[in-house]
């Protein structure tokens, strides 16, 4: 069976997570590789609350559902961060409307850069 062709603009990439090779199809391999290593943080920060609950992964946990674990941890963090974002966002535009609301409609009159007298 022959690998199938790439996508346009992108290319076949091979990374490692959990200790098992995945080609992938990107168009940026370096956010491919940030996502990885996000991955990969994730599975370590999981081990270690295992080894400080239990001393180790609980028995009965099987692979797929380590990693739908990881999944859920990474779809709870990006969750988290899509709110603060939303409420940093709606925080500045109130922000901004207040500060809208205290520019006058109508400009004042110039005032003169010197007196009268050239002083």
């Amino acid at each position: 069976m022959r690998p199938p062709l790439p996508l346009p603009g992108t290319r076949p990439v091979t990374v490692m997570v959990q200790g098992r090779a995945l080609q992938i199809q990107t168009d940026d391999p370096e956010r491919l590789e940030a996502a990885v290593r996000v991955l990969e943080d994730t599975f370590q920060a999981m081990d270690s609350q295992c080894q400080l609950r239990w001393g180790s992964v609980p028995k009965g946990l099987d692979t797929p559902s380590w990693y739908l674990l990881a999944a859920l941890n990474l779809a709870h963090r990006t969750a988290r961060l899509e709110q603060e974002a939303n409420q940093h966002t709606h925080n500045l535009e109130q922000t901004l409307s207040k500060l809208l609301n205290d520019v006058p409609d109508e400009p004042s009159a110039p005032v003169p850069l010197l007196d009268e007298d050239g002083d």
